[in-house]
Order: C-alpha cells, then structure tokens, then sequence
C-alpha cells in the first residue's frame, strides 16, 4: 500500500476495459492506493497489461453493481485493509440500442439494473466508509463520488432510447445526492463522455434482440443508424481518445472543488450546446436530418 500524504484509496467499477480500465492505470501510477472492480475476472487480463505497461500495480477485486453481495464484500475488504475510501468511481455501464418497439422489457429493465440501480446499490454500500473518511480529513470535500454518465444523459437521440433514459435518470439521482452528501463534505460529480474509441464501444454496446429483424418497422432506421455508427468508427470524426477521460477523472480528484457537471469530448460538447441554445424545433430538424433521414 502506497502511505504517501496525497494517496488515495479508490473504488472504481467496470475495469475490464475502456474507461475504467486506463483510469484505475493512470491512477495506480499517479500513486494512489487503487481497487480496481470488474463482474468477470477473467477479463482481468487486459487490465494488468496496462498496468505492467506504466510500471505499476494495483488491487483487483470482484464486484458485480446487480449484486449486493460481492458489492458489500468488496467495501467490506476495502474498509479492512486500508481503513477508509477516498473516492468512488461509478464507471460500470453498457448501452443498448434500438427503437422503443424493438425494445423487450427484459431489455430495457436489464439496463437500468446496471446503469442506474448499479450504481445506487454501490454508492449505498460505500457510503458509510466514505461519510467516516470525510469527518476525519475535515469535510473538506477531498471525498468524492465521481458518477460516469454521458452526453446521453443530457441529450438523447433516437434509437438509444432505454440507454438515455438510464442516464437521465442517473443524471437526476447523482444532482440530488450532490446536495445530500454536501453537509458530510462529499462532493459529488458527474462526467458525460460523448464517443470515444474504446474497445468497450463494441464489447459494451449491443442492439436489440429485434433491431435488425426485416418485420421491424424500424429496420429501416435501424440499419440507418448501424452505418452511421460504423462510419463513426472507421472515420474516427468526432471521437475522442479514451485517455482524455482518465485524465479528466484525475483532474477531477486533485482539483479541491469542481462543478458538478463536466462534458468530455468536443462532439458531447457540440451536441449539448446545439441542444441549449438552439429552438427544439431547429433541433429537431437537424437530428430528423442527420440520424432519420427525414426532411421534416
């Protein structure tokens, strides 16, 4: 264990890959005293070879968001070995796509079971380690909950319905709890990634079982939208690289009080602000345009 005056102890879910992968690397290196969760850990793999590849290392755990159990046993380890818990990292998440009628409700109660009451259940299990944390270092709002969520949680489009939602709600549950953790001085930020190259796009991201089925009436616009995400990827316009956000997240941690909302990635950045300033109405046409297809 790291005993430097500035390490920290930090819980980060969702490991196997992308962002949470590079941040619990950057941070290990950085220092900190990391514990690093993922629901599969024979996925682990990926992870020390990024760790090996900055020269350092750090605690990996078993931790599935959907389940209390291993949630409870990996805050009950980390209160044992290190005594407290600096900083909560809700990183674990997947997206699913596909238009509402497509959707099952398997499907979509599969994605807010993950996205949002993942992260309740594990924000619930941390906070009494994390409210004794902060009374000791002085409610100086060193301790922070840090809830990844996404431009989708600002804005949302068509076909990524069930994955906005879960972030909407996300979004609404993470500005209440800011207010509720602020007289224990926690503070709470949340960070909405647009698209990025990761390998977590793929992994993490699948489509609706009747996405692409030819009796959709929506197959049309399914298929519309699968090739626009593939020219995403292939052209690389518009995403960003994964690093920037593990070095938003360290900015995040190092910085003594932050706003409780940060956008990353200039095509989140474009979206939402095209979302605020513009009239729906001219919005809306441009989305029609761009992702349906439609002149209206």
């Amino acid at each position: 264990m790291n005993n430097s005056s500035n390490n920290k102890i930090i819980l980060i879910t969702g490991c196997s890959s992308g962002f949470g992968m590079l941040t619990a690397a950057r941070l290990a290196a950085g220092g900190h005293t990391i514990y690093a969760t993922m629901r599969n850990l024979q996925k682990q793999d990926t992870l020390k070879l990024e760790l090996e590849k900055r020269a350092t290392k750090c605690q990996i755990l078993h931790l599935d968001v959907t389940d209390d159990k291993s949630i409870n046993k990996a805050i009950d380890t980390i209160e044992k070995q290190s005594h407290r818990l600096d900083v909560l990292i809700n990183n674990a998440g997947y997206g699913i796509g596909g238009f509402f009628e497509d959707l099952s409700e398997d499907e979509i109660r599969s994605q807010f079971e993950t996205n949002f009451f993942g992260v309740q259940k594990v924000t619930r299990s941390a906070l009494p380690l994390m409210r004794a944390t902060a009374s000791k270092s002085g409610k100086d709002f060193s301790t922070k909950i840090i809830n990844i969520s996404s431009a989708q949680g600002r804005s949302t489009l068509p076909g990524l319905g069930a994955y906005g939602a879960s972030k909407f709600a996300l979004e609404g549950f993470s500005e209440s709890l800011y207010f509720e953790l602020q007289p224990f001085g926690i503070e709470v930020v949340i960070l909405e990634p647009g698209t990025f190259l990761t390998k977590a796009i793929d992994e993490n991201s699948h489509e609706a079982d009747a996405g692409l089925d030819t009796d959709s009436p929506y197959v049309k616009y399914a298929k519309r939208l699968k090739d626009l995400h593939t020219n995403i990827l292939i052209n690389k316009k518009g995403v960003g690289d994964p690093e920037d956000v593990a070095i938003m997240i360290e900015d995040i941690i190092n910085r003594k009080k932050n706003r409780l909302r940060y956008l990353a990635g200039t095509q989140a950045k474009i979206r939402v602000l095209m979302r605020t300033i513009l009239p729906f109405s001219w919005f809306s046409r441009i989305i029609n345009s761009f992702i349906m297809g439609s002149k209206n």
